[in-house]
């Protein structure tokens, strides 16, 4: 399949959502002798741009806190967010993607505070908004908007009915590339989204 899609990923009450393989970002750690706790040393040294434009991470700052309907787009068909009965709110390209162990997670800010083994092991466990990729390079884009979505409902008396809504979404549009991207978005750039 190449279009994956989550329900209800949350951004634990913290305006941001990182995407990644998180191996890669452990391997850099590593290599590069930095401390557990990424989040400082992303927020007050250099590093944290340079994992940006190697591709280890995509930051996305400005997020709301909404449960996000969540689309990784593998495929060439009009991206869900592009669709009429849709609304797009924001468009970025530029952003650049390393994978080294063949998955991709969409995590939050707390995992990067005491980034050790314990720590990533969580993560994989817990965050489903996952995908398998090929190791390599990639160019990502991203979508964020209103999508329509139908829910199942159970009332009172127990019979199912249907719900339609527009939920917040962000769409990962995620294209191999044969070397690293140029990375050329802005990652200060805040993804709000209206509702």
């Amino acid at each position: 399949m190449i279009l994956h899609k989550f329900d209800e990923v949350l951004n634990d009450l913290m305006d941001y959502f990182i995407l990644g393989d998180v191996d890669c970002l452990m391997q850099y750690k590593i290599e590069n002798d930095l401390p557990d706790d990424l989040l400082t040393e992303f927020t007050t040294e250099e590093t944290g741009d340079q994992v940006v434009k190697e591709g280890i991470i995509i930051p996305m700052i400005g997020v709301e806190n909404h449960p996000y309907t969540i689309y990784f787009n593998l495929s060439d068909e009009t991206p869900e967010l592009l669709k009429p009965e849709n609304q797009l709110q924001h468009k970025q390209d530029g952003y650049c993607l390393t994978v080294v162990n063949g998955q991709i997670y969409l995590y939050t800010i707390p995992y990067l505070r005491d980034f050790t083994k314990g720590t990533v092991d969580l993560l994989k466990k817990y965050k489903h908004a996952t995908v398998e990729l090929p190791n390599g390079f990639y160019n990502v884009s991203i979508l964020a908007g209103l999508t329509k979505q139908i829910t199942d409902i159970k009332t009172v008396s127990g019979e199912i009915k249907q719900v339609e809504d527009m939920e917040p979404t962000f769409e990962f549009l995620i294209k191999p590339s044969a070397e690293r991207p140029d990375f050329t978005a802005d990652f200060t750039y805040p993804f709000k989204v209206e509702l």
